[in-house]
């Protein structure tokens, strides 16, 4: 089977590189007319990325990326103005934080937050990305923005950097929380190195890698992109009318749950499903 009948790539971003370019080498080894990538990581970013190949480029706003995780460092003490290591420091403040403080602020990071981006985000204003109108000097005022933050848990706090566990809803920035927590502290801080762990139900440890791309292993980190979608599925006759854009009849439908195992037949009508009849294990 060609590999690019599985189109979806779950890929381990390396450090340096931007998605773009990630998706750009994906894109050029495996000879892809088309390449698109699900959640943008800074070049500093390693992780997760998901890439959808050739036509399952349309199918991109079908897949579930309401949640991910990451774990991050954060160094106390400097403020850059990237809110990141890889920017210019424009703050600084030699003192020490606790782990006592650090645990005593961290419940004000957890539930539905408000966060401003960073002045150095693809954040847009005016149809122009933040990060323009910070390398020409301009200042504009940014609204903030609500994030949900599902779970944080302390991994290592060891010479005034401390990592963590971050579980979030998308358009989150970790840029963000280090910077506002710094500042909840009454120091400074900056993000120094992230790692993205998730994206729904997708893991790190499902991806592949460009090593193992170019030597021809295609065994692990693709995807049929119907196994990337969170859709009930349909399973139909009149497969060549729905290619040639035609309306199709659905009444009855088989039904399985969210581990595949068959519960049912279904009625479809107007949206719904209606269990006409159900499988049950007790009778």
């Amino acid at each position: 089977m060609d590999v690019l009948e599985k189109n979806i790539l779950l890929i381990a971003k390396p450090f340096g590189l931007t998605s773009f370019a990630v998706t750009n080498r994906v894109k050029k080894i495996l000879n892809a007319k088309k390449a698109g990538h699900i959640g943008t990581l800074d070049p500093m970013a390693t992780g997760l990325m998901i890439i959808a190949l050739n036509s399952a480029t349309r199918f991109i706003p079908y897949i579930d990326t309401n949640e991910k995780r990451y774990v991050v460092q954060i160094q106390f003490g400097i403020e850059t103005d990237t809110d990141d290591i890889t920017g210019s420091i424009i703050n600084r403040k030699d003192s020490v934080v606790t782990i006592e403080e650090i645990k005593r602020v961290l419940d004000q990071f957890i539930g539905i937050i408000e966060q401003i981006p960073p002045d150095y985000s693809a954040k847009k204003f005016k149809g122009k990305p933040f990060y323009k109108y910070a390398r020409d000097g301009e200042t504009i005022k940014k609204k903030p923005c609500k994030v949900e933050i599902h779970k944080i848990s302390i991994i290592s706090f060891y010479r005034n950097k401390l990592v963590l566990d971050i579980t979030c809803s998308k358009g989150t920035y970790m840029r963000s929380i280090a910077r506002d927590m710094g500042r909840t502290l009454g120091t400074f801080a900056t993000l120094s190195a992230i790692t993205r762990l998730s994206i729904g139900r997708f893991c790190i440890s499902d991806a592949t890698t460009f090593g193992r791309i170019k030597s021809g292993n295609f065994n692990k980190g693709f995807l049929a992109a119907d196994r990337a979608i969170d859709l009930p599925v349909f399973f139909v006759k009149e497969a060549d009318r729905f290619k040639n854009g035609l309306d199709i009849t659905v009444d009855k439908v088989v039904v399985r749950d969210e581990k595949g195992v068959f519960i049912g037949i279904g009625r479809y009508k107007d949206g719904k499903v209606h269990p006409e009849k159900v499988l049950n294990e007790d009778i």
